[in-house]
Parts: structure tokens; sequence; C-alpha cells
């Protein structure tokens, strides 16, 4: 990697981190599109996740004290359950048609939601948004925005709301990285990278940290609905485009 890869990488890195640090989801939104464009999917991958999971180890430890495990666990058992079903439709459904219709399902409902609209859902949705979550996770590599939007429609305050997403997305990150490792794919190329892109990752996270605690709770909960939906609009541009 030249000294231009090395800066562009450190620059993507601190904007993702910082907006992790914010709102706690986004890393990976954020980083995958701009760092393929200077290594290979096959090495920006598994970088992304292994750096999101230090992302959530230093935005967790910034909210434990509100983390709900009782909230948590229905999401992950269902997410974990489903992922699998995800990764089975891709040989039935192409996953342009899961994107795009992924996509444009997340772009809608976030734009309801920034509308004031919300969904009378009870503590039994904690399961079905999960197994979404994770089949979303197995077949586009899109577990974040389900949770997400299910967390504000349920008028959690932003620290609760980074809390438990954070701790979610931490599981997922540590279940995954061991995937990676075992079959290899955490190459010395991939560690160097990482190497290079942890101190843009520690600036970026610890200054979202701390500009969360400039935000209120409703300009929070804006911020995090439209990142939501460029999510969603995102997705749906390649699933068109793919």
């Amino acid at each position: 990697m030249d000294v231009n890869q090395i800066v562009f990488v450190f620059l993507i890195v601190l904007l993702a981190g910082f907006v992790q640090g914010l709102t706690s989801f986004g890393f990976a939104l954020i980083s995958v599109p701009l760092l393929v464009k200077l290594i290979p999917m096959q090495e920006a991958v598994p970088v992304v996740v292994v750096l999101s999971l230090m992302t959530n180890i230093a935005v967790l430890y910034s909210c434990r004290k509100h983390v709900r495990m009782k909230q948590i666990w229905p999401l992950l058992t269902a997410s974990l359950i489903a992922a699998p079903l995800g990764t089975y439709a891709l040989l039935y459904v192409p996953a342009s048609a899961l994107k795009l219709g992924a996509g444009l399902l997340v772009a809608a409902v976030s734009m309801l939601m920034l509308s004031g609209k919300t969904f009378p859902l009870g503590r039994l949705a904690y399961a079905p948004i999960g197994a979404v979550s994770g089949f979303l996770n197995g077949s586009i590599s899109m577990s974040g925005p389900p949770v997400a939007l299910f967390l504000t429609n349920q008028g959690a305050d932003k620290m609760t709301f980074r809390a438990n997403i954070t701790a979610y997305g931490l599981i997922l990150n540590i279940i995954t990285v061991g995937t990676y490792v075992y079959e290899g794919l955490l190459n010395e190329t991939s560690m160097q990278t990482i190497g290079w892109a942890a101190p843009a990752l520690i600036i970026g996270v610890l200054i979202g940290i701390k500009a969360v605690g400039r935000l209120n709770e409703r300009l929070f909960k804006t911020i995090a609905l439209w990142l939501i939906l460029v999510t969603g609009i995102w997705t749906a541009i390649n699933g068109m485009i793919g």
C-alpha cells in the first residue's frame, strides 16, 4: 500500500469511526463502498469487520450501564437462526433483488418515521425483527438498519439505543471474526491495513462519542433516521445497478 492509499484509508476510517461513535452504527455503510475503491473486496470486508469489532468495544464501554440484555437476546437468537436462511435464499433469489426490496423497505419506513409516524410494536416483535436482521445479514450483509429502526420506533433514549445496538453488533462481530479466522481470510495484508487504520479509528470514535453528548434526544433520533434512510437508498441503488 503506497502513501496515498494509506492517507485515503486513514481518512475513510476516521469518518466512519466518527459516525459509529456518534450513532453506534453506520461504520460499514460508509467504509466498505469507499475502501473497495482502494483495496480488493476480499480484503476490505474482513478489515471492516475487525475495525467494527474495535469500534463496538469502544462505544459499548462508553454506554455500558445502559445495556438491556433482556432486549438483546431475543434479537440475537432470532438473528442467528435466520441468518442461514438468508444465505440459502441466495440460491433462489438474486442478490440484486434482495438488495432492491430491502433497501426500498428500509427507506420507506425511515421516511415515515422522519415524518413522525410510529408503529405499535410490543415485546413479541423482538424475535421477528431479529429474524429479519439475521436474514438480511445472511443474504446481503445488512443486519443493522432493521434493528436501528425498531429501537428508534420503540422510543429508546439515545444512550439505551446506542448501548443495545452496539452490544447486538458486537456479538455478531465476534462470531463473524471467528469465522474469518477459521477460514483464513484475515491474512498478513489485512492485518497490516488494520494496523494503519487503527489510529484513525480511535480518533474518529472518540470524537464521535464526545460529540453525542451535545445532541439532544430529538436531534440524535433525526440523525439516526437520516443515516438509516441513506443506507436504504444506497442498498436499493446497488440492487438496481447490480
